[in-house]
């Protein structure tokens, strides 16, 4: 029953009409493939500060598996401290097959990141470690 008035109370937002919205082709090639290639995005708040995890695909046979044309991902992260005027780093590590977010943590010097990666029967644990200096 919930599902249903939430659908409802949906329907009623996009049904108004007090303002109108156009929306404008981006003609940026770039930013086009990044977006349109995105497989994973969530956001992790931490203690001081957030963290976006994007996941792309790359192009069809990346994963150089001879048997398929498996593609590889692109794993980009962005640390943003919390605070008016946030300072954002982003950092970018490439080529994971059948990447998997396990977790986001902290601790005192550093944010983590422990992902698996590779073929069904071959796959490896990774921590990532963004420093919070």
């Amino acid at each position: 029953m919930k599902n249903i008035i939430l659908l409802l109370s949906i329907m009623t937002v996009l049904s108004c009409k007090s303002q109108n919205f156009e929306a404008k082709e981006v003609n940026n090639l770039e930013l086009n493939n990044l977006i349109g290639n995105i497989s994973y995005f969530k956001s992790y708040a931490l203690t001081d500060n957030l963290i976006n995890i994007v996941i792309t695909k790359n192009e069809v046979g990346s994963a150089k598996n001879e048997e398929s044309g498996e593609v590889s991902n692109n794993l980009y992260l962005s640390k943003c401290e919390f605070g008016e005027l946030p300072i954002c780093k982003l950092y970018l590590l490439e080529n994971f097959i059948n990447i998997n977010i396990v977790k986001v943590y902290e601790d005192k010097k550093n944010i983590k990141i422990d992902i698996t990666s590779g073929n069904f029967n071959q796959r490896k644990s990774y921590t990532i470690l963004i420093s919070l200096n």
